[in-house]
């Protein structure tokens, strides 16, 4: 073990007892390496440099600088008993193993504890395997692209075999290079031996978790990780299925005879067999297992339950009733087509429908999770801007591989068989980001460039060809020290990496990052350019990129992996630094999926490329907004208790994309939404001491500038007066910088300021929203000041999932202060059509116009917009005494001229729409 890894290694013990839940800095970790170098140089004989204290303490930074949020847990109506508590819900010894071989293979403290939290999150969700009644549940994970959905679901596995389930299913991908993925991890991770083979003398090579020290754990796979180690009924009938006595794991494909098999191998089982608890973890969740076919009503709306379900789904959902006890969680980063499934679909022999009625849970990535987020930034936030790792080429003039293309394209560049130049770049680029990895002490480290180009495999062998021959030309020119190509490199060097670096510096990006000077990084290029092989990696391909094998023998792999759709789902490849992506899906998830390039990226996200079209950049920033809004909007189920039945979810359209395919959204509609006519209502507020004093400077620094209100106003309707501060006529760009200027939670995504304010913005260009009424009620809670004046504040009651971070409550608006800034002619016009619509419904007259129909008599003018600001009464709800919460409320009238987001509704929404 070199000096520095037995430095770092030592300080990591004392850092570990140290961090406990939190964060650690950079002074406090670099002192404690100071601490402990004499030690190590006690009994290693070397006396530690200045660098080499800086190089453990940025390997140390990448594991205790990180920070993770909780998972978000959204619960059905229906749930299991409560069971998973005290001792139950502590690590057993399946689990134990597995934590302690993640934090010896470097995984960070404060992730491990948050993967401690979030598998135990999901296993309470689940049932009690000991408690011997039917049951079936239906549940969902929503993880992030490359984020470490595997290693949370063999956590979950981990766990509930500690707990007793005993029949452990995992659908694993389309594909056999994908399944046996799957069980190579799961073979390290929770089995503990090689199902491959044999050892030496007959019994089982022990791997991963079986390395540990400790008891062996009696477990077993009828499934292994040979290519063709699926489901086998004869092997299955040989073997001493006996899942009383231990857990059995199968790791299968997903793929209708596969599973089919299954069945019928179950279906003979004993019935003794058959009453052990089953977990199924589908992996891909959105991938073929949605039911895509066209099941009919009946003429009281519900469905005909005498269908067949397509295959995949259908055999799914068999496996799952096959078993007394069951429970199904499916593990998606795209989650589109399961949120589009029909909550209330079922079928006679088949059950209900895969939707994730008992559950949704979604999980936080930690906050140097390299994602769509962080590399492409969002399109409706200027400030939210990616990180600057791409590259832009020009499909069409380099004429290369055009889009689109068939099968029998031969990618030619000016007439001949060659790279074009900015895929020549591409791979220049990606043998400096290997020397310049192996300078920063990363030479053992696995390296992969991708090129994504077809979807064709006919297609693949000539780009395999001409990639070779590019790579061997810049082996050659380096090894013969040709002038023009030592320069190009050099170029590239100066020109794009060090600027990208200074440019990274600040971000959580570069925490363990050593700076290094071209020189370094030169000596390194022979060397890291003749380790490099071009590999095809489609369906013809005998052999793939084999890590597990370099890793078990203490090699590492330098790789450009050229392939199409295997590419698009699932494989992970490692140390992934350089993409070259030409590929065009059309969907959201699909393409959101082919991003292999997300992930983790520490010590080299600054050395990152992606080559790739303008229209894809701002295609990914898209998928990166509507990623972010969905889980927005679980974040806003969450706090405000909404279920997967009763809470409706929507996601945005596109003008070229398709959110997936037609016949996963067939009972989905797609409909049109605007602030336009629109009353934003917030319920959720931050309520920790210094956004509460920010909010309220940035209210009282805009009502002091609108100068004396108009106290104690008169309501329209011949309604008793208003307690409380009016002010008219105020611009709207005034409205729309404090909408700026306060802080909302994310959790409230339905109350945006940045959004709000840039609508008003927008509409402020068309000649309308020029003209707002600021309302600022009063209430029978303590006197407050309101920009220098003495107002009582309103009282709001907190609703039980309130917590110290976040005050929230089922809605803070009185619903006639909408109506104040109407006349009186308008109050009654806006009150007659309340109750026509009433009574044509068969109901009385309300006691007061509904809020849609305010909002239409106001936009009879769209220059008019009301701005609702409610002071909370700070007693018991402020940590700061004396100063409200403040919250919005925006009533905006309806436009003729407003333009409006489509939006593809789940059947809940639906049913929750006006």
């Amino acid at each position: 073990m070199d000096p520095v890894t037995q430095l770092a290694n030592t300080a990591r013990v004392a850092l570990g007892q140290r961090a406990g839940d939190r964060t650690l800095g950079t002074d406090e970790i670099m002192a404690v390496v100071r601490a402990t170098a004499p030690l190590v140089g006690l009994t290693s004989g070397h006396n530690f440099t200045e660098d080499e204290i800086q190089a453990a303490t940025r390997d140390l930074e990448a594991l205790f600088v990180v920070a993770q949020g909780p998972s978000i847990r959204l619960l059905g109506e229906t749930q299991p008993p409560p069971w998973y508590l005290g001792e139950r819900r502590r690590p057993g010894a399946f689990f134990a193993r597995y934590l302690q071989k993640l934090g010896e293979s470097g995984w960070a403290p404060r992730a491990l504890e948050a993967l401690e939290e979030s598998t135990a999150d999901v296993l309470e969700l689940l049932d009690d395997p000991n408690r011997d009644v039917p049951w079936n549940w239906r549940g969902l994970v929503v993880g992030n692209v490359q984020s470490g959905k595997t290693a949370h679901y063999a956590g979950v596995i981990n766990r509930a075999a500690d707990a007793g389930y005993r029949v452990i299913i995992v659908l694993a991908g389309m594909h056999k290079i994908l399944r046996r993925q799957t069980q190579l991890r799961l073979d390290q991770d929770f089995l503990g031996f090689d199902t491959a083979g044999v050892a030496g003398s007959g019994g089982r090579r022990p791997v991963g978790v079986g390395l540990l020290p400790g008891p062996v754990q009696l477990v077993d796979s009828l499934t292994t990780s040979q290519l063709n180690g699926d489901f086998n009924r004869t092997v299955a009938q040989n073997s001493n299925f006996a899942p009383a006595n231990r857990p059995f794991v199968f790791v299968v494909k997903k793929n209708g005879a596969v599973l089919k098999n299954i069945n019928r191998w179950i279906a003979r089982l004993p019935e003794e067999s058959r009453n052990a608890p089953l977990l199924v973890i589908d992996d891909e969740a959105d991938q073929a297992s949605p039911d895509t076919g066209d099941q009919g009503f009946l003429p009281d709306g519900s469905f005909d339950e005498d269908y067949d379900p397509k295959r995949i789904n259908g055999e799914i959902r068999k496996l799952l009733s096959g078993f007394r006890r069951s429970v199904y969680v499916g593990y998606t980063a795209t989650p589109f087509a399961n949120i589009m499934i029909h909550d209330e679909r079922a079928a006679e022999d088949y059950g209900a429908d895969l939707f994730p009625s008992t559950f949704i849970v979604s999980l936080s990535a930690p906050d140097d999770y390299f994602g769509p987020l962080a590399v492409f930034g969002r399109d409706d936030d200027a400030d939210a801007v990616g990180l600057p790792v791409i590259r832009h080429l020009d499909q069409t003039a380099e004429s290369w591989i055009p889009d689109p293309h068939d099968k029998t394209w031969r990618p030619t560049y000016r007439g001949e068989a060659r790279v074009p130049p900015s895929l020549l770049e591409a791979i220049r680029s990606f043998v400096i980001c290997c020397a310049a990895r192996a300078a920063r002490g990363q030479a053992n480290a696995h390296k992969t460039m991708l090129v994504h180009v077809s979807r064709f495999q006919d297609v693949h062998d000539p780009v395999h060809a001409q990639v070779e021959g590019a790579l061997r030309s810049i082996r050659n020119a380096i090894a013969a020290a040709d002038p023009f190509e030592m320069a190009e490199l050099e170029r590239l060097w100066h020109e794009d990496f060090e600027p990208t670096t200074e440019a990274m510096a600040s971000s959580v990006f570069t925490r363990s990052i050593r700076r290094i000077r071209w020189d370094e990084v030169a000596l390194q290029l022979g060397d890291e350019a003749d380790r490099i092989q071009v590999v095809v990696s489609n369906g013809r391909s005998r052999t793939g990129i084999d890590y597990d094998a370099a890793d078990a023998a203490g090699q590492s792999l330098s790789a450009i992996v050229i392939g199409g759709d295997k590419l698009s789902r699932g494989l992970t490849l490692e140390g992934l630094s350089t993409s070259y992506f030409l590929r065009v899906s059309r969907q959201y998830d699909s393409l959101l999926q082919m991003g292999r390039w997300f992930g983790y990226r520490r010590g080299y996200a600054d050395l990152c490329r992606l080559y790739t079209t303008t229209d894809m950049e701002t295609w990914f920033r898209h998928l990166a907004t509507v990623n972010e809004d969905l889980r927005a909007q679980l974040a806003h189920m969450r706090v405000t208790g909404g279920t997967p039945k009763l809470y409706g979810l929507s996601i945005a359209d596109h003008s070229i994309m398709n959110v997936t395919a037609a016949n996963k959204r067939r009972h989905a509609v797609l409909r049109p939404v605007t602030y336009a006519g629109e009353g934003k209502i917030q319920t959720v507020l931050y309520r920790d001491i210094d956004t509460t004093i920010a909010n309220a400077a940035a209210v009282n620094g805009l009502l002091e500038e609108l100068g004396e209100p108009e106290i104690d106003p008169a309501r329209p309707g011949d309604r008793p007066p208003a307690a409380g501060f009016i002010w008219r006529n105020v611009r709207g760009n005034r409205v729309a910088a404090l909408l700026e200027a306060l802080a909302f939670p994310p959790e409230s995504s339905d109350v945006d300021g940045k959004r709000m304010a840039a609508y008003i913005t927008t509409q402020l260009h068309l000649g309308e929203l020029s003209d707002w009424t600021v309302f600022v009620p009063a209430g029978v809670g303590a006197t407050v000041q309101v920009a220098g004046r003495d107002l009582r504040s309103v009282r709001r009651s907190p609703i039980v999932r309130s917590t110290t971070a976040r005050f929230i409550t089922k809605s803070i608006l009185s619903p006639l202060d909408e109506a104040i800034d109407l006349s009186d002619d308008q109050y009654r016009r806006a009150q007659e059509k309340t109750d026509q619509v009433l009574a044509d419904e068969g109901g009385p007259p309300a006691d007061r116009p509904a809020g849609p129909w305010i909002r239409r008599v106001r936009g009879e003018d769209p220059r008019r917009g009301l701005l609702l600001l409610y002071p909370i009464d700070p007693a018991g709800v402020s940590p700061e005494a004396g100063i409200p919460l403040w919250g919005v409320v925006v009533s905006f009238p309806t436009s003729p001229t407003a333009s409006a987001e489509w939006r593809w509704e789940n059947t809940v929404q639906q049913r929750a729409a006006p």
